[in-house]
């Protein structure tokens, strides 16, 4: 049951960034995201042939800058 909770809370961050992100392009701002002892863990995954590659578990702490611009493309003179 915890998986299941854990991958809904999952879905639903990723929608929201993204939703965020969607809003943010060609804006011209900046999101800070802050993060302290955050704990993403990546669950064991099968590769080629069934080869077991592993899993991983990322602690993240500090913060990370996303910035969106506008810029001209194709300008003509």
């Amino acid at each position: 049951m915890n998986e299941q909770i854990s991958s809904s809370q999952a879905s639903q961050w990723a929608e929201v960034i993204g939703q965020l992100m969607e809003k943010l392009t060609g804006k011209n701002m900046s999101m800070t995201y802050e993060f302290d002892d955050l704990i993403i863990d990546i669950p064991s995954a099968r590769g080629p042939g069934g080869k077991d590659i592993g899993g991983a578990e990322w602690k993240i702490n500090g913060k990370i800058i996303i910035t969106t611009e506008t810029s001209q493309r194709g300008s003509t003179s």
